[in-house]
């Protein structure tokens, strides 16, 4: 898939060269699946990113090692056989997703403060989605299920540099007991 971490990270890095340039490294700012993206980056270069903040890691729960051990050879295949349909055949339901009270309705959900779903907020993170293609890269990467864990990448000797982890203790999306885990990396 052309879709996956490894390819963001280049893309991070390309932007941090030819958009801010310059000779100082940089501090990356991500948020939820981004953060994978940009702990990549600063392992793939650990000369030019100082530091890494994540904002609501993604744990990918559907990533392979995520599953039991013993329910793999069940769990697996029907993860693949539902991201594979969604990739073939998700159009219409991506179409009837990607409207604003849908968006809105979504994040209601993780904002703490619902008054804070903003039309503004619904139509920055909307207007990417109505452009061609963007329903082949939303169900690639829902079905992306290799690559690195954060767990994986904070244990990654190449990491260098230092790391901030911050999270919503009341954020449904993101499990506090597992970014408070991420600390053993500390």
């Amino acid at each position: 898939s052309p879709y996956n971490f490894y390819t963001w990270s280049e893309q991070l890095l390309d932007f941090e060269a030819e958009v801010i340039g310059g000779d100082d490294p940089v501090t990356l700012v991500a948020n939820s699946i981004g953060s994978i993206s940009a702990l990549q980056a600063a392992i793939d270069a650990p000369a030019r990113i100082n530091g890494v903040a994540i904002v609501n890691p993604n744990f990918r729960e559907l990533h392979v090692s995520e599953q039991p051990a013993l329910l793999r050879p069940l769990l697996v295949p029907i993860i693949e056989a539902v991201q594979r349909t969604l990739r073939e055949r998700g159009q219409p339901l991506f179409d009837a997703l990607a409207r604003p009270a849908t968006v809105q309705q979504i994040l209601r959900e993780p904002y703490f403060d619902a008054d804070m779903v903003t039309d503004e907020l619904v139509d920055v993170l909307l207007t990417p989605l109505l452009q061609p293609g963007s329903a082949d890269v939303v169900f690639d990467t829902l079905s992306y299920s290799a690559g690195p864990l954060p767990e994986q990448q904070l244990a990654d000797t190449r990491l260098e540099a230092p790391v901030l982890v911050l999270y919503g203790e009341q954020d449904p999306w993101t499990p506090p007991a597992r970014v408070r885990a991420l600390e053993r990396f500390a």
